[in-house]
């Protein structure tokens, strides 16, 4: 039966911890690596009803985008919900995995799967790391330029956004392009200027930053859990393809915004 450690090792092989940026905290959160694997449940976010939704599956390990959290905690007292979650865990012995930005920062990783949603071709890194073979957010091509609103459609339609906030590019109508990063994205705004693209498409962009495109490209901000949905099917089809036991992708929505 494939333990903990038999699966970091083979996440090892496809997005190392290496890999990971250096405020990050990924890899096998709570758990024993020999502890042997009953049940796999696949998620955005850990929450105490994933931990629920697990215990009634059968699981004994949840695999997450994101961390349940970054920085060193001095206390684990039930008075905020990562403790919260955290006890809970560990009460119901379930394990707590996160592949966060070492997913983010391989080439088959979160960005791949939004450019292929987008259809984008030709793809490369928009900030390339100088040794590693990895990097940060994706650019590519459309097939065939289109109108900025019909991209803007398609966008909403396959991120199933209710509105997109960005800043224009008043002398690009057509579109072709394109740069993705999903989650928080701003730090590459430089690099889409430098790239010159017409569209930079990522998440959490704050009101100043809005400025930063210098009127060059469409700086699209879709939101955080909006641009990461998709990272769950990606970490369920590796483990899909490896697993000898049972693996479930969850239904519960983990997203905190809401939209009136």
């Amino acid at each position: 039966m494939m333990n903990f450690r038999n699966l970091h090792l083979l996440f090892e092989e496809w997005a190392n911890e290496k890999f990971a940026e250096n405020y990050d905290n990924v890899g096998l959160i709570i758990g024993e690596y020999d502890t042997p694997i009953r049940g796999v449940l696949i998620n955005i976010d850990v929450t105490e009803s994933l931990i629920d939704e697990a215990e009634q599956l059968g699981c004994n390990l949840i695999i997450t985008h994101h961390p349940i959290w970054f920085t060193t905690r001095k206390k684990l007292n039930g008075e905020d919900y990562v403790s919260r979650i955290l006890l809970k865990a560990i009460r119901k012995n379930i394990g707590l995995y996160a592949l966060h930005t070492n997913l983010d920062n391989i080439q088959t990783g979160v960005n791949h799967k939004i450019a292929s949603l987008l259809g984008l071709k030709s793809l490369s890194f928009i900030r390339k790391h100088p040794t590693l073979g990895i990097g940060s957010g994706l650019m590519g091509f459309l097939e065939q330029p289109i109108p900025i609103k019909d991209f803007m459609d398609l966008i909403k339609q396959k991120f199933k956004v209710p509105y997109i906030r960005y800043a224009k590019a008043p002398h690009k109508n057509i579109v072709q392009k394109i740069g993705v990063c999903g989650g928080s994205g701003s730090f590459l705004i430089p690099d889409a200027l430098q790239h010159q693209l017409d569209v930079f498409i990522t998440a959490d962009i704050t009101y100043h930053k809005f400025f930063d495109n210098e009127n060059q490209f469409y700086l699209l901000d879709i939101g955080h859990y909006e641009s990461e949905q998709y990272t769950s099917e990606i970490i369920f089809e590796f483990v899909k393809n490896i697993a000898n036991f049972a693996v479930y992708l969850s239904n519960i929505s983990t997203n905190p915004v809401h939209y009136y």
